[in-house]
């Protein structure tokens, strides 16, 4: 019996310690990798306008599609559906390329005739507005630009990134300014002119030009003054940021007329192609609205550059300068010479055309 008890308490400490070193194998084992999260997509699909649909008109299959658009910036209650919009009847003039929200679009032609206001108020976001912006040159000397500032052709694709803006897209608003000098009183650019009394000639003024005091050649005093007007010094900076591009060109835009049969029964001659878009619609807020109107009030130039839709961060510039220019990139000033050499095709800012 004791041999028997024995076994069994032998039996019995072999399992503990089996038990035991198990618990501990287990333990050092690696746990079980988790699984890799399926990564949110940036884009979200919301029902966008691929057809510019007229106010009032049913909407139809194909004038309506799904879209990816950035999921920062879905309008509110923007439609993920197309069939809750394709044949109902637009409430505004929605231009190709806008969201289609609720607001938009009535059940009847009754309800859409009765709706007032447009398409653009709607697409705008709650503490946003809408700014329209010429592309073109906004400064009010030409004769003073470069020559790719005053070719009409020209200017409207460097405002535009070459025409790659559209609506939906981000931008950002770069402005230069050119300052004179002024005199604080007047508020007139200097230098002023000087009138004085001239005793000999019975008290009557007579006018002079303001500038330095001189001896000229022989002794005699003079007055040195410049030779041409005032050259401005130009700055440039960055402005209004991550703007919302709500349209290109007009909204209302009138269809092209149709182009009459040919005689003989030929080919009807083609229909022209419409003009390219000069004007952008902008949604910013309010602030950098009427930073806006204020750049182009004053003649300031502007241009648009085209960012990701990704890219939601805010730049911090330095402002661009003459010496700003010469410091960083280390232009070494020509020294004066008795020769020189023809210029470019183009003449320096504020030079004239002779």
């Amino acid at each position: 019996m004791r041999r028997g008890g024995r076994t069994l308490i032998l039996i019995g400490l072999l399992l503990a310690v089996g038990a035991v070193a198990l618990a501990i194998v287990l333990g050092q084992r690696p746990a079980a990798p988790k699984p890799t999260p399926t990564p949110t997509p940036e884009g979200v699909k919301i029902v966008v306008a691929v057809q510019s649909i007229p106010r009032g008109g049913r909407i139809l299959t194909g004038q309506v599609e799904l879209v990816d658009w950035p999921s920062s910036r879905v309008p509110p209650n923007a439609l993920t559906d197309p069939d809750v919009a394709v044949g109902k009847f637009a409430k505004q003039d929605i231009a190709r390329g806008i969201p289609i929200l609720p607001g938009m679009i009535a059940a009847s032609p009754a309800e859409a005739a009765a709706a007032g206001g447009s398409a653009a108020a709607l697409a705008i976001q709650t503490g946003r507005v809408g700014v329209a912006f010429p592309l073109r040159s906004t400064y009010p000397d030409q004769a003073n630009l470069p020559f790719d500032r005053r070719d009409k052709d020209v200017l409207p694709r460097l405002l535009s990134v070459a025409y790659a803006i559209q609506p939906g897209d981000r931008v950002d608003v770069l402005a230069c300014f050119w300052v004179y000098e002024l005199d604080k009183e007047f508020q007139s650019r200097t230098p002023n002119k000087i009138g004085y009394i001239d005793p000999e000639k019975k008290g009557q003024p007579v006018e002079g030009m303001g500038g330095r005091p001189i001896v000229a050649p022989g002794g005699a005093p003079g007055v040195e003054g410049p030779s041409e007007p005032q050259l401005p010094r130009m700055v440039c900076q960055w402005t209004a940021q991550n703007a919302r591009v709500l349209g290109l060109g007009d909204w209302v835009v009138a269809a092209p007329p149709t182009p009459p049969p040919a005689p003989g029964g030929g080919q009807p001659t083609p229909t022209p192609l419409p003009p390219l878009p000069q004007i952008v619609t902008l949604e910013v807020d309010p602030q950098d609205a009427l930073v806006l109107k204020y750049a182009r009030e004053t003649g300031a130039q502007i241009d648009l550059v085209l960012r990701s839709p990704n890219d939601k961060d805010k730049f911090s510039t330095e402002a661009v300068t003459l010496q700003y220019m010469f410091e960083r990139f280390r232009v070494a000033v020509p020294p004066k010479l008795d020769y020189g050499i023809g210029g470019a095709g183009g003449q320096p800012v504020g030079a004239t055309t002779p």
